[in-house]
């Protein structure tokens, strides 16, 4: 099962993923709210990520290159020590951004962003 929590901030939007990302209704869940988003920064929060397979990573794959397409930018933020293994053992570092922070990771005095909508799916 893969939970999917939204939250967006101005021209940012977050989903944090929870559960599994895997062939079948989890990656077309993620794929569906992914397309979705408008905003210019969507990030992927893959922290709480405890199983994914090839077609997960092929979808990380296909939303960078949607999003690319889209003049967006798709960061994956925080991801699980799986995820970020599997990441290195196809050698897709060099084609997705893989981040440690988050927009809520910001220092003091960094710009304030509240937050705008908080929604969350499960799948």
């Amino acid at each position: 099962m893969l939970k999917v929590d939204i939250h967006a901030v101005l021209h940012t939007v977050t989903l944090h993923c929870s559960g599994r990302i895997v062939l079948g209704m989890e990656a077309e869940m993620l794929r569906c709210m992914a397309e979705a988003r408008n905003e210019a920064y969507l990030m992927l929060d893959l922290s709480e990520i405890r199983a994914m397979d090839a077609a997960g990573l092929g979808l990380l794959v296909e939303l960078h290159c949607r999003a690319l397409c889209r003049d967006q930018v798709l960061t994956i933020v925080k991801a699980s020590r799986r995820v970020r293994r599997l990441i290195a053992l196809a050698n897709l570092h060099s084609v997705l951004d893989v981040a440690e922070a988050g927009v809520g990771d910001l220092e003091d005095g960094d710009e304030a962003r509240p937050p705008l909508v908080r929604h969350s799916l499960s799948a």
